[in-house]
């Protein structure tokens, strides 16, 4: 009786991980088998597959990026949505924009994020999912290169 109850404690599935771990995962893989896969998880699944596609890149990656695609992307991204995404992030991805902008855009900036005071998590989530969007979608046309930081994952 007791085996049979071991056996049947342990066939339960159990989870392991979830999206962020299949991001990660993903996130490991050439950039055109990611999207192989995201496209078969897509065909069962567009919610999941938007999901997993969204913690692939995160917008903290930004920093690894080469300063050539950070150019482009801030010539595709609203002044307002940077603001609101920069507002409360690290030293380390400010400075990787800020390092690649004018002075005057720079000052601006800065000046636009004091004025913008106190704002929601999920404000500055939307505006950070929405700058890596725009990165993604300029990656899949080719227009920038999104390199990660594979030791973040090990």
């Amino acid at each position: 009786m007791k085996k049979n109850s071991f056996i049947n404690r342990h066939k339960q599935p159990t989870s392991l991980g979830g999206v962020e771990t299949a991001a990660k995962i993903m996130s490991l893989m050439k950039m055109d088998m990611a999207n192989t896969i995201i496209g078969d998880i897509a065909e069962k699944d567009e919610k999941l597959a938007i999901e997993i596609q969204e913690n692939m890149f995160l917008f903290d990656s930004l920093a690894n990026i080469n300063d050539r695609s950070i150019q482009k992307m801030l010539q595709k991204t609203p002044n307002d949505q940077l603001a609101i995404a920069l507002k409360n992030t690290n030293k380390i991805v400010q400075d990787k924009f800020y390092k690649n902008m004018s002075k005057r855009a720079k000052k601006r900036l800065i000046d636009d994020m004091e004025m913008l005071g106190d704002l929601r998590a999920s404000d500055i989530e939307l505006a950070q999912k929405n700058i890596t969007r725009t990165a993604r979608r300029m990656a899949d046309a080719g227009e920038i290169i999104l390199e990660i930081n594979r030791q973040d994952f090990l």
